[in-house]
């Protein structure tokens, strides 16, 4: 979407990271078939310094703006399938007592961790 001023849902998102670049290609080429007003920008093309955010917090978990308001990990997947129709189901499963909070545990302790240093080690050799 090239009116950027029409944009109210900003994902920022890792695109060193193959898994992560892979989900969000996805969410990317179905949001622009559907002319869906969401600006996706990849954190190492980016200047983070309007956001507020640094590569390094932003590396770690998916960062959703959405009307002014900042979404971290599992929120911000839910925020950013909300504005997808295709996807709306999958915020309503994890909107679900309990579930949001399972999933956070699980994104940010276990996958989005290893991904976070597996790319620290992989940047570095």
């Amino acid at each position: 979407m090239s009116d950027n001023s029409k944009l109210s849902t900003t994902v920022l998102f890792n695109g060193d990271c193959e898994i992560c670049s892979k989900e969000i290609c996805a969410y990317q080429s179905y949001g622009d078939s559907e002319g869906l007003p969401i600006d996706f920008k990849d954190i190492n093309d980016t200047d983070l310094d309007p956001f507020g955010l640094t590569r390094d917090e932003t590396a770690r978990q998916l960062h959703v703006i959405k009307n002014s308001e900042l979404f971290v990990g599992v929120k911000a997947f839910i925020t950013l399938w909300k504005e997808m129709p295709k996807y709306r189901f999958l915020a309503k499963i994890f909107s679900l007592p309990g579930a949001e909070k399972i999933a956070q545990f699980f994104y940010y302790h276990v996958i989005a961790r290893y991904l976070y240093k597996r790319d620290i080690k992989r940047l570095k050799t």
